[in-house]
């Protein structure tokens, strides 16, 4: 019995398996590998490109930001890829709206991030730019020469001179760029002298610039992480996007009903109807009323072993007995009527007020709470008679705005809670 209630407890809670949920877990836990890796790939340098063009000028600082780019997104995709989970797996929770708002904030954090980290990298190679092009014109300095990478002790001139040893390249712009004195690392050392080179005095030099080629190699230095992480906020963005165009559907229809309703009620009160007024009616002494029938479906109900009372003869179980759920309490009659309600009633109608289901606050309206006996002549036909001690349906609509009244009509304290013998 135990383990029948607890197989019955997860199936209240969890989802059964489908293809579907499971084809659902795979792509958000391949998600959240995905994630993973690029971290272990960063962490170890396999992602980021360390590749330096100024002997003395580490790479330290760039690399740092880009590392904290993916381990920062790395870390907002962990509690999503939760939510999600929770979401996929379990029943009524509240983690669907949310999760979808939380994908919509982390797809805007990820743009903005990307965005400010690619601005500052382009700030960056705009002033490496600008930064040699004020050397121009050079000037061969004796006994400056090219230098390694990972040397402190250098000036931007010794780079240009690596430059030109490394790339087969004279100049920034151009050869013309060291006027009449051309070093030699200009002097072109290729066999084949009818491309790639160019006559300067009596000397053949490299037609190529290095600033052209060393600019295009600082751009792509990046390219793999940018186009990793491109595809990355695309990724997040199919969902982001579906919260969007849901949002943007509610409030279109919201405000589409809501323009309707307001039509309709303007066509209606122009027409000539009358103001209506949403009342609940509880009967009256309803402890000191017997039920219909009582007696005899006492005889044609047998008592289960676990204290449930089951319908044998009609076979309406526990369904026959929850119809009314089904019914909703709440009543429009005219206001002419509800006045006609508060001078003959005693006690007389209760005014209540309520907000609607709604985002945005909106004014509260009132609806009445009417005591009354069943088979009143002051009953309007077709309204709904609620027990006091048994809550209801109790809503009502104006466009799309929806107001539910049970909280109001049956507080929690008031509430008669039925619980099945042990």
């Amino acid at each position: 019995m135990a383990a029948e209630d607890r197989d019955d407890k997860r199936e209240k809670v969890y989802r059964t398996p489908t293809a579907g949920l499971w084809t659902a877990t795979g792509l958000v836990i391949g998600y959240l590998v995905w994630a993973v890796v690029l971290s272990i790939l960063t962490e170890s340098g396999h992602l980021l490109n360390n590749q330096g063009f100024e002997c003395g000028n580490s790479e330290e600082s760039r690399l740092t930001e880009e590392a904290f780019l993916v381990f920062l997104w790395t870390g907002m995709a962990l509690p999503i890829c939760f939510m999600l989970l929770l979401n996929i797996w379990i029943k009524r929770t509240f983690y669907k709206p949310l999760s979808l708002l939380a994908i919509f904030v982390v797809f805007v954090a990820m743009t903005v991030t990307f965005a400010k980290t690619w601005e500052k990298e382009n700030e960056e190679i705009e002033a490496f730019k600008d930064r040699y092009l004020e050397l121009i014109p050079l000037t061969d300095v004796p006994g400056i020469t090219q230098s390694h990478a990972n040397d402190k002790n250098c000036s931007m001139l010794s780079n240009v001179y690596r430059w030109q040893a490394e790339f087969k390249c004279c100049g920034l712009e151009g050869y013309q760029d060291w006027g009449p004195v051309i070093p030699d690392s200009c002097l072109y050392e290729g066999e084949n002298k009818s491309t790639g080179c160019v006559g300067a005095g009596y000397s053949l030099v490299y037609e190529k610039p290095c600033l052209p080629t060393v600019l295009s190699l600082v751009e792509k230095r990046s390219s793999t992480l940018w186009t990793v992480m491109i595809t990355w906020i695309t990724i997040v963005g199919v969902p982001a996007s579906m919260f969007v165009f849901l949002m943007v559907k509610c409030c279109c229809w919201v405000f589409c009903e809501d323009c309707c309703y307001k039509l309709s009620l303007w066509k209606y009160k122009l027409s000539g109807g009358v103001e209506m007024i949403t009342v609940v009616f509880i009967r009256k002494d309803n402890n000191n009323q017997p039920e219909e029938g009582n007696g005899k479906d006492e005889e044609e109900r047998v008592s289960c072993s676990n204290g449930v009372v089951v319908d044998v003869e009609d076979g309406a179980g526990e369904e026959g007995a929850d119809v009314s759920l089904d019914k909703n309490a709440a009543t429009r009659i005219p206001l002419s009527e509800l006045r006609r309600l508060q001078e003959e009633l005693d006690p007389p109608p209760v005014q209540h007020q309520v907000r609607c289901l709604c985002i945005s606050s909106r004014k509260p309206r009132s609806f009445y709470t009417v005591m009354i006996e069943e088979g009143s002549p002051l009953l309007p036909a077709g309204a709904v008679l609620a027990d006091a001690n048994k809550p209801t349906t109790c809503v009502w609509a104006e466009g799309p705005h929806v107001f539910s009244l049970e909280d109001i009509v049956w507080p929690e304290e008031s509430k008669v809670i039925n619980s099945l013998p042990l």
